[in-house]
């Protein structure tokens, strides 16, 4: 079956031959779903790997031929101790013609694990050119509780087709090949996931589940675009979903896949989530019509043109990607109309009932963030932790050092749980490097579509990086001066 998504990758790319195969770094995305095997009572992870073939280097072969291939090392640690290990070659077809390469280098592994918290590590070789390398780490965990609904991850798909002769891709009757990069650029239009429900028909015995599954804005608990399905079936050991959803008018911006399981008085028996990224410059864009909006009567006449522009500066935080792009042209233009109807659309969006007060509760938090996240140049919410703070809100604990002889001033953000990616414990490190103006800049974090830097230590300590070979990019763990609590203060409550 032809791959719908082979060109989203290199559209990505925008790599020539020519530079790749002397300059260009391996290109790699990694992603791991987790399953428990109802056979064996067991959970496992499935490793997918995806490299597109134009980051590849090619050399003739005894045949006339082209081929290349790229050495893959897994490894799966928990703490520092590795678990399990997997080292093979992952080989290229034969090709004739390297100037139009278009295919992707698929791979799939199953590992089954105790459950716990683990790091999963990827190193890639190109075994043609041994100086250029790539390196993944991504954290899972691995945890199904046997006395209520549990959900495997969901795993995003390329393609799939019914089975003819089993294969590592077999699921359920379908070869599922999994699409391990949560990014759909304009050319894909349709999003296919899969899914499992486990103990159901120990929760609710005989009785039907109500399994619903939809697109929602990833900063908050609403659905976009109206992308929402629902389904019955009979309560099981193993329920699955396997559906897609058609993303043509989906606009750009950060979303998730979100199933629930209810039960018939509508009640949610378990949940998951996973993230994805969007781009699209062919969608319609509701706020187009914005301009037949009547805001006679609302709060927003009172307001004097000077604020209007200020406040629709400070929404930025948590506005969705096509918002932003609207908000950025009325603020340019001289309709002082046009501004109030943004903004008062904006809240009205957020709530029908009453968008005055809501307004108001998140006007509220700019002060406070304004208090305390100011910089000399900046307002808050243009600095990174002000954006943080208005985004997700004001986090459970805050871990920071300005006085470690070797490193910058930093702080390190936890969240218990980010309801709006339904994650948890999640850190957020900024770091100040000019010591001046209060600006502390994002240089790590766990949360879904933020800036993530296994070597964000590196940062921290750039006074004196030299000493602890920071040119090796394979080091993430940076060796801590005496004093130091950067680690300490990282892994509290985690």
């Amino acid at each position: 079956m032809k791959s719908i998504y082979s060109s989203a990758i290199f559209s990505m790319l925008l790599l020539s031959l020519a530079s790749v195969a002397f300059s260009q770094p391996i290109k790699c995305y990694m992603e791991n779903c987790v399953f428990l095997s109802t056979q064996t009572d067991t959970p496992y992870v499935e490793t997918y790997l995806s490299i597109p073939g134009q980051t590849i280097r090619y050399i003739k072969n005894n045949n006339g031929k082209y081929d290349g291939g790229i050495q893959i090392t897994l490894m799966y640690l928990h703490d520092t101790a590795v678990v399990a290990y997997d080292k093979y070659l992952l080989r290229t077809p034969e090709i004739s013609d390297t100037s139009n390469i278009a295919f992707n280098l698929l791979d799939l592994r199953r590992v089954s694990l105790p459950e716990g918290e683990y790091t999963v590590e990827l190193n890639a070789l190109d075994v043609n050119r041994p100086e250029v390398s790539s390196r993944i780490a991504k954290d899972i965990k691995l945890n199904f509780d046997r006395g209520k609904i549990s959900l495997s991850s969901v795993e995003l798909v390329e393609n799939y087709k019914a089975t003819s002769k089993k294969n590592v891709y077999s699921k359920n009757g379908y070869d599922i090949k999994p699409y391990p990069v949560n990014y759909y650029p304009s050319n894909l239009n349709k999003i296919i996931f899969y899914n499992e429900i486990y103990n159901a028909d120990k929760i609710v015995g005989e009785n039907e589940i109500i399994i619903t599954y939809s697109i929602k804005y990833a900063q908050k608990d609403q659905v976009a675009s109206d992308l929402f399905h629902f389904s019955r079936q009979k309560a099981s050991s193993v329920n699955f979903v396997f559906s897609e959803f058609d993303i043509t008018n989906l606009p750009s911006g950060n979303y998730r896949i979100n199933i629930q399981v209810k039960n018939k008085r509508n009640e949610i028996l378990g949940e998951q989530s996973t993230f994805f990224q969007r781009s699209n410059n062919n969608s319609v864009v509701e706020l187009n019509n914005i301009s037949l909006l009547n805001i006679e009567n609302t709060f927003v006449v009172a307001i004097p043109s000077d604020s209007v522009t200020y406040y629709l500066r400070c929404i930025n935080p948590i506005a969705e990607d096509y918002e932003k792009d609207y908000l950025n042209r009325v603020l340019i233009s001289n309709d002082d109309l046009l501004r109030r109807q943004v903004f008062y659309n904006f809240w009205l969006k957020r709530s029908n009932e009453d968008p005055l007060k809501v307004w108001h509760g998140y006007k509220k938090q700019v002060d406070i963030a304004n208090t305390y996240y100011n910089s000399q140049i900046n307002y808050s919410w243009e600095t990174d932790r002000g954006r943080v703070f208005l985004q997700y809100g004001s986090p459970n604990s805050i871990q920071k050092d300005d006085h470690d002889p070797a490193a910058f001033p930093y702080e390190i953000w936890q969240y218990y749980k980010l309801p709006v990616t339904n994650q948890t414990n999640i850190r957020f490190v900024f770091y100040n490097p000019d010591l001046v103006t209060n600006d502390y800049k994002l240089i790590h974090s766990e949360a879904y579509g933020e800036l993530n830097d296994p070597r964000w230590r590196y940062k921290v300590f750039d006074r004196v990086k030299e000493k602890y070979n920071y040119t090796n990019l394979d080091n993430t763990r940076y060796p801590n001066s005496m004093g130091s609590h950067v680690d300490y203060n990282y892994d509290i409550n985690h």
